[in-house]
């Protein structure tokens, strides 16, 4: 359900947000932020450097952030805003994917 928070275990809580990101600011760092916006041809303003930016300051040192993404333009932004990417095999039905370290 949206907005309840999981707690899996005694080290990990998930929590699916339904929120605009622009006006959310968190309790508490993240150590992983699983990206899953549509593509950058459908919503274009939630793939930039800005964006990228606002998440990686959400985030602890040593956080990880994942997304399906892995076009050069994504890759880019995300280095631009601090982030240490690499590709990595994706799932089944996805080549690859992106997988970028706040260090």
């Amino acid at each position: 359900a949206w907005n309840e928070a999981v707690q899996v275990n005694d080290f990990f809580t998930l929590q699916k947000l339904h929120t605009e990101l622009a006006a959310f600011s968190p309790s508490r760092p993240y150590d992983l932020v699983y990206y899953d916006a549509f593509a950058p041809s459908a919503q274009p303003e939630l793939w930039t450097k800005e964006v990228f930016e606002k998440l990686y300051g959400m985030m602890r040192t040593n956080g990880v952030l994942v997304t399906y993404c892995s076009k050069g333009d994504v890759r880019r932004a995300l280095q631009a805003a601090g982030f240490s990417v690499e590709k990595v095999p994706g799932p089944p039905g996805k080549r690859e994917m992106l997988r970028a370290l706040k260090a």
